[in-house]
């Protein structure tokens, strides 16, 4: 009877652990090995054009739930637009093509400010020639996000992101996961982001 227990333990432990996404679990070892010894390619330039981009992201998995501080003042519409500009200008932040590398820092430029913008913006002209031969492409999509504050000038959003990167250096596209907090400030009638932090 203990056997059929610690088999039913172990089968349960087994299934939490391929419930757990993989994504976080990626990590590779600090001497560019596998897990069999062999030396991995470089995945020239992506990785690390990307982890500047977004300010020393840490990996992570899963939905990251944010809920609405007690007693705001802020209207619902408000969170609402905090949240659309926040969701759509990560895409574009994290987002660029080799092909079409100056729209993507214009892009940068509409939807940034401060020194995030001046970050964002100099990391891909200073790399533009190894996106450019590497034929870079790193396409970002929101996998969840929630407002974590919002007043009448600031706000911040708590946000899983999935970074999808492919270039010519490698065969192989990887995917990673990033779990960040996106700091915005409102100019005008617009929000914009003004920081970006590992969580």
């Amino acid at each position: 009877m203990a056997d059929h227990t610690r088999a039913d333990e172990r089968g349960a432990d087994a299934e939490e652990r391929v419930d757990v996404p993989d994504a976080g679990t990626d990590t590779e070892p600090e001497d560019g090995s596998d897990a069999a010894g062999h030396r991995r390619r470089a995945s020239l330039p992506l990785v690390p054009v990307l982890a500047v981009l977004l300010v020393l992201l840490l990996a992570g998995t899963g939905w990251l739930l944010a809920t609405r501080p007690e007693g705001s003042s802020v209207r619902t519409e408000d969170y609402v637009d905090v949240l659309q500009a926040a969701r759509a200008g990560i895409v574009d932040v994290a987002s660029f093509d080799h092909v079409t590398l100056d729209d993507d820092i214009q892009q940068i430029r509409s939807v940034t400010t401060g020194d995030l913008q001046t970050e964002s913006v100099d990391q891909l002209d200073s790399r533009r020639q190894e996106i450019t031969a590497a034929q870079a492409v790193v396409n970002t999509e929101v996998v969840g996000a929630a407002v974590g504050a919002a007043g009448t000038d600031s706000a911040t959003v708590y946000m899983v992101i999935q970074s999808t990167q492919s270039s010519s250096a490698s065969e192989q596209t990887q995917v990673q996961r990033y779990r960040i907090q996106v700091d915005l400030t409102k100019d005008g009638d617009r929000w914009l982001l003004s920081g970006i932090t590992g969580r």
